[in-house]
Order: structure tokens, then sequence, then C-alpha cells
């Protein structure tokens, strides 16, 4: 496959590998995106239509025990994040256990929200929010599985405010999530849609439907990471999940994140490199 740089943007670029990897299909949509906001001498955030500064974030518990829970969401606390996700969906009781932990741990000073990822049917998904009404959730993401679009209505309706990822991947999801009334915030991910392309065509569909936006992310490296973090000030958008990177041993020189924000590089392109040789991330010859 060949790509033109001086016709990506003026044409309607159709990559056929992004039906069967849009990881695939994003990582050269960032890789173009990059290249044109150096052309021009901009950031990506700029190019996108914004300009980049420090984007805070929030910082991830996942499915551990509720004491060593509420212990990494001081720690998280005092480095300076002012949100954390706690992940459930496996253990009702726990679950609860877990959050309600964070929450005595981090105060009412910091924000928290619940991701399942899929983990409940809708009777669980609405045990647990009328159990945790008193931890004061900004929201529920992905409480029930992807192809369950019905029961996000049905808990919408309960009071439940929605926030979907698995069940939105793409404009056509998206717009199923509009037409049904489904959610109230989407989590865009750059290599679950494909590439800042399609992020773009979905940020002004849910914006347009009175939608408020996450950037997310899938366990990405430093690059996706700093082109998601552009992204999301190019955009504007309400709620940053953008940690996985501090997690993954580092390929390249950033982006840095100190007291709770990634830290962003005044200059063109995305703001980072890959560390040593390029050869070495190659996933073949």
């Amino acid at each position: 496959m060949q790509i033109d740089p001086e016709t990506y943007f003026d044409e309607e670029v159709e990559l056929d590998v992004r039906d069967i990897s849009p990881a695939a299909a994003a990582a050269l949509d960032i890789a173009m995106w990059d290249l044109r906001s150096k052309l021009n001498g901009v950031s990506l955030a700029a190019c996108i239509g914004g300009s980049s500064r420090d984007v805070p974030t929030d910082a991830t518990i996942d499915i551990r025990h509720p004491d060593e829970a509420g212990r990494d969401a001081a720690a998280l606390s005092k480095e300076g994040f002012r949100s954390i996700k706690v992940k459930i969906g496996k253990s009702l009781t726990e679950d609860l256990e877990r959050t309600k932990a964070v929450r005595e741990a981090v105060g009412s000073k910091v924000n928290i929200f619940v991701d399942a990822n899929g983990g409940y049917d809708f009777g669980k998904a609405l045990e647990f929010w009328k159990k945790a009404a008193l931890l004061d959730l900004d929201f529920f993401e992905q409480p029930v599985p992807q192809d369950k679009m019905e029961d996000l209505v049905a808990l919408r309706k309960k009071g439940v405010r929605v926030c979907a990822d698995e069940s939105v991947v793409n404009e056509e999801s998206l717009e199923r999530a509009i037409d049904l009334e489904a959610v109230d915030i989407i989590n865009i991910k750059l290599m679950k849609c494909g590439g800042i392309g399609t992020a773009v065509e979905m940020a002004g569909m849910a914006g347009d439907a009175g939608l408020e936006i996450m950037m997310g992310c899938m366990g990405d490296i430093g690059v996706s990471i700093a082109a998601a973090a552009h992204f999301a000030c190019g955009i504007d958008a309400e709620y940053v999940d953008l940690d996985s990177h501090l997690n993954i041993a580092p390929v390249c020189d950033g982006p840095e994140v100190k007291k709770g924000s990634i830290q962003l590089k005044d200059e063109p392109g995305h703001g980072v490199r890959l560390v040593g040789d390029w050869r070495n991330y190659r996933a073949s010859d």
C-alpha cells in the first residue's frame, strides 16, 4: 500500500487495513498528521484546531484488593491526579468495597468514575450504581457488554450516567447510540476507531448530539498517547484517560506526566520520538 502525503488530506482516503486492524490504520494516520503538522510548522493540536497545553488526565486503579486500591489511590492523589478511574465488573461486593476504599482514601476533591468493561449485566450494573450512590461517582463506563446497547438506554432511564467505550467504535456505532439516546459520554480511542481522521468525524457527531467526549487509550505507547493528548486539546475533550504508557517500558521520549497532567511539547508535530534505532521496533523483516 502506498500513501501520497500530498493528497492524503485532499481526497477521501480509504485505508483497507482499517477493517482488519483499526490500530494499524491509526498508526499510519497518526504519522500522516504528524508529518502534516511539521510541514506547517505547528503542533498537532493546532493542526486539529486547538493549541498544545498541559492536559490533565485521570489515573487507573485496576481490579485489586480494596486495601491496596485505597493505598494506591492515596498515592495518586498525592502525585496530583484529580480524577481516578476504578476498574470493576468481576465481583459486585468487592467492586463496591474497592470503590468505597478509593473514595475514602482521596476524599471529595478527586473525581471518581468506574469502568466495568462490559462485565455486568443490566441488573448488576443497576444494583452497583444504586449501592454506590453515596460515593459521588461521575459516571459509569461500559457497564454492560458492547452488544447490549438497549441496556445502556435502560440504565440511562434509571438515572445512570453512561459512558460508552466498547459499544461505540466508529461512526456507525456512534450514530446508533445517538439515535437510541443510549449514552451521555463516548470514549474515543485512536487505536479503536482507526486514527485521527475518524476521531475528528466522531467528535463532530458527538458534539452535534450534545454528548461529552472522553479521550481514551488501549495500552498505547507514548507516540499514540501524545497524539491522543493533542487531539484532546484540539477538540477540547471534557475527559482525558491517557495513562497507559505509564505502565509500559518506555520506547519513546515522552510524553511526561507531572502532577496529574500530560506535558505536551510546544513544537511541530506530536512532539515525541522513538528511543534508539527505529529498526528495533519493526514487527518483522
